[in-house]
């Protein structure tokens, strides 16, 4: 009889790059590692094999899986321990698997279900005789069942907030249970304004409507304990989320929009998790790691550490891409000019911010009836895709997927990925910190730009498509964040997509051929812009960072209802943010928390705190000016922030009018003239609606004398100046042009000078009203930071506020006191959020450049000279 030899009985490797060398591995599998791999494999054996929490940076297409699992199987051999690597899907963890038999390392794949493990693969991880290759819901769920790993490793840590924070998110759709939907709407009505539970209650209402989101803070409004009840019925997975946050729910944030509500805490309580903290070492792999705290905030941990290349480690590459930024091509729709592209290239990978926008983005790019596949298709592997010679995969995942080579020579990403969840919507619409999730955003369109080049030598196609995404791949600040390489190809890829179609598809084909016109003709022009392009972080990356450990600990004592700790580690964050302009709104929601937590400990008797809340949300309010979130999430007893001094000119001016008396026929053509005039394209019809729409919003709106003057200025005092540029009739479908952000740049300073001011108020924009939903991107280079692009619906949306405004106003007003007709106009105007601020927000949601590079920093200059590519950086080896 013949008996099985025991495993793994010769003599431990000294390291992991020691390991490598002794697998058995196929044929297959990778010759030899490049020389960033072994210069990190080498670092971590030298440095860092007790480092509690350490992060490793390979960059897309440059290889992190087989490091990953030489550092996971060389411990498990060296300490014998129990080594979990988690990957964010299942798709991703059979992908990880497939690697680790090719290379010829041990390893069991424990995906769903645990009660469908095969006992055998279980006792082989058990036994620390094999890795288990797992997914990170496995990791943070109700009930781990991976025992006590003495490692855990995190394949696209970059991805890790969205599959963390999942775990502890109860997020009610209203579309899969209306009935548990509208229970909690129920219970947070106290909290909600009456227009917003109006529009909430509607079938179907306006895309402005679908977009809103509030937030609720449950504990500062006594709204805990019905939560609690109306969450308890919720059945399912969505049940086991709830247990995840219900010894916390006082602590939770409450996102509500009409498709969905959330509930969830701020940063999630990984401390909790005891697999995960129980760990002695969580290694998390990145494509990148930023340096603004987002891997801290994404894990809950800190400090993490971070394992930086050495010099002379080798520079990883990662392939040449060709962006073609669809938009921008000359007197074409920019889907035909995808679709063209598409069928260049024989197949697509389609990724967008939903599943459901990417098929239907695929289906509309298929040039010839060609098979579109969804996630189902490739739950587990990618090979139905890869191994077609015609199809479209629909994704919504930005990073994981390895489509090398001819597997797939073209990525479409389809509008700008950044609001995958109601609390990131939250604080890019409402609190407007969008620089509190940077990081992120520039991550997922990184990534997903890399899908389809794996390695040095490969190369791929990136459509561009969606004003947002083209728009936001135009900004100074985005662009010189970027690595060089990405820096240059984006560069190139603008500047060569305005161009005819004809000319862009002749490119594409050029590129996708690699023959002698792309190599002596583009390949030079590249890299000369890749030589001058310098890489810097974006203002306010320092504060993010100094702030993520105080926001960490302020949040893991509020979930333990230490409510005094809590709130003065929530101003040390908010201290930590101090300093910097471009993190002021995300510094208000830190003061905001603060004095959140301080209030619970009034509620439970601590003597002191209940003015230090109030002083700390008067800290609050003045941080947050340029926006009115605050407003809607303070009860309305609080009188003192609902009174804005930048709103009274326009309270007094509506009162005024009220106490003179108005004329109901008069009014009536007023209103009637106004709306008919807004939605026409003549400007001798749009442009005096947009000054009477000003008038009953309660400003001096007029037409300033003069060439090349704004259309309608709307000037509440010196407290709040909007000057408009009326361009109604333009083409739609062409892009708002330099010449026209060039004229909006100059309107606030010429209205200062009209009234004998140096500057305008700061709480001023320029605002560019146009059906345009594209710009150029010479004009988003252009533009003042206070300029915005707003479409004519959004006016026609303030117009038919404004006149529910009067039309309540009118009923209510006669017989008021001065004193009691001031407060109804406040609160009826507030109510219908067209108070001045509120007006100002809902106009400058879309600034033409919304991130500006630090003063402090040197711009990128992009030149013209031509140069050679150097490849002698690139390791003729290959994985």
């Amino acid at each position: 009889m013949a008996f099985k030899r025991a495993q793994d009985t010769g003599s431990v490797p000294q390291s992991p790059l020691a390991l490598f060398a002794d697998l058995p591995r196929m044929g297959t599998a990778v010759p030899n590692l490049w020389g960033h791999q072994t210069g990190v494999l080498s670092q971590y054996a030298d440095t860092h094999t007790k480092t509690p929490d350490l992060a490793i940076e390979l960059p897309t297409g440059t290889g992190k899986t087989v490091p990953g699992l030489l550092i996971a199987d060389w411990r498990r051999r060296k300490l014998a321990e129990q080594i979990a690597y988690a990957c964010p899907t299942v798709q991703l963890a059979h992908q990880a698997a497939r690697v680790a038999q090719r290379e010829g390392i041990p390893a069991v794949t424990l995906v769903g279900s645990h009660t469908s493990w095969p006992l055998s693969e279980v006792t082989r991880y058990d036994a620390a005789e094999a890795i288990a290759i797992t997914t990170y819901s496995s990791v943070f769920n109700a009930s781990p069942k991976l025992g006590s790993p003495g490692a855990l490793l995190f394949d696209d840590a970059h991805a890790g907030e969205q599959f963390v924070a999942e775990a502890w998110s109860a997020d009610i759709s209203r579309f899969r249970d209306l009935q548990l939907y509208s229970a909690v709407v129920d219970v947070l009505r106290p909290a909600l304004d009456g227009i917003f539970l109006q529009r909430l209650s509607e079938a179907d209402p306006d895309p402005l409507a679908r977009n809103d989101v509030r937030l609720v803070v449950p504990s500062r409004w006594g709204l805990v304990k019905a939560l609690d009840d109306a969450l308890s019925t919720a059945g399912g997975d969505l049940y086991w989320r709830y247990t995840m946050i219900r010894a916390g729910l006082p602590s939770c944030m409450v996102y509500v929009s009409w498709a969905g509500v959330l509930v969830r805490p701020f940063v999630p309580p990984t401390f909790e998790n005891q697999p995960f903290t129980a760990a002695n070492q969580r290694l998390y792999l990145s494509a990148t790691l930023g340096q603004g705290g987002e891997l801290e905030r994404a894990f809950g941990r800190t400090p993490i550490t971070r394992l930086a290349l050495s010099p002379g480690a080798g520079t990883p590459r990662n392939g040449r891409r060709f962006f073609v930024f669809a938009g921008l091509a000359q007197d074409e729709d920019p889907e035909l000019v995808a679709r063209d592209v598409v069928g260049a290239a024989g197949k697509a990978l389609v990724l967008a911010p939903t599943s459901e926008k990417a098929v239907t983005t695929a289906r509309a790019l298929n040039p010839a009836q060609w098979p579109v596949l969804d996630k189902q298709a490739v739950a587990t592997g990618l090979e139905p895709f890869g191994g077609a010679k015609h199809a479209l995969l629909a994704l919504a995942r930005y990073d994981g997927m390895d489509l090398p080579d001819a597997w797939c020579r073209l990525v479409v990403l389809d509008g700008k990925p950044d609001a995958a969840h109601l609390q990131e919507r939250y604080l890019a619409d409402q609190l407007r910190a969008r620089m509190a999730l940077e990081e992120r955003i520039r991550t997922r369109v990184v990534q997903g730009a890399g899908r389809c080049t794996r390695g040095p030598a490969d190369h791929a196609v990136v459509v561009i498509l969606g004003d947002t995404l083209s728009r936001y791949l135009s900004e100074t600040g985005v662009r010189t964040a970027l690595s060089a390489d990405l820096q240059a190809e984006i560069a190139f890829g603008r500047d060569n997509s305005r161009a005819s179609v004809a000319a862009i598809i002749a490119n594409v084909k050029s590129f996708l051929s690699q023959g002698d016109d792309w190599r002596d003709n583009a390949e030079p022009e590249i890299a000369g812009l890749r030589r001058k392009a310098i890489q810097t972080p974006l203002p306010g990356t320092e504060q993010l960072a100094k702030s993520a450990p105080h926001e960490l600990e302020a949040c893991r004592l509020a979930w333990d209802a230490c409510w005094v700790d809590a709130a003065m580690h929530a101003e040390k964050a908010a201290d930590a943010l101090s300093g910097n302009d471009d993190v002021r709104h995300y510094r208000a929601l830190w003061l905001y928390l603060a004095a959140i937590w301080f209030h619970a400990a009034a509620d439970a008797g601590h003597p002191t705190a209940r003015s230090t809340a109030e002083a700390l949300v008067k800290r609050a309010n003045e941080a947050s000016r340029g926006t009115t979130w605050l407003r809607d999430v303070e009860p309305a007893n609080n009188y003192d922030l609902q009174i804005s001094a930048d709103d009274s000119p326009a309270v007094n001016r509506i009162a005024n009018r009220l106490t003179k008396g108005v004329k109901r026929t008069t009014h009536d053509k007023v209103l009637a003239s106004m709306k008919d005039g807004l939605v026409a394209a003549e400007p001798g019809k749009f442009e005096p609606a947009l000054s009477c729409l000003g008038e009953l919003l309660g400003s001096e709106a007029f037409k300033p004398q003069g060439q090349g003057r704004c259309d309608s200025a709307w000037c509440w005092d010196e407290r709040i100046w909007l000057a408009i540029e009326a361009k109604s009739g333009q083409d739609s479908a062409k892009p708002v042009p330099l010449r026209d952000v060039r004229q909006a740049n100059t309107q606030l300073r010429q209205l200062a000078a009209d009234r004998g001011l140096a500057a305008p108020p700061e709480q001023s924009a320029s605002i560019i009203v146009a059906p345009r939903t594209t710009v150029d991107p010479e004009a988003v280079d252009g533009a003042d930071h206070n300029v915005h692009l707003a479409q004519p619906t959004q006016f026609i949306a303030l117009a038919n506020d404004i006149a529910a405004v009067w039309e309540s106003l009118l009923a209510q007003a006669p017989g008021q006191h001065t004193t009691d007709l001031h407060r109804l106009v406040r609160q009826t105007l507030a109510e219908h959020r067209v108070l001045p601020t509120q007006v100002l927000t809902r106009l400058t949601a879309t600034p033409l450049n919304g991130l500006r590079l630090s003063t402090s920093q040197t711009s990128v200059v992009y030149g013209e000279s031509p140069g050679v590519l150097d490849h002698s950086a690139v390791e003729a080896t290959t994985t």
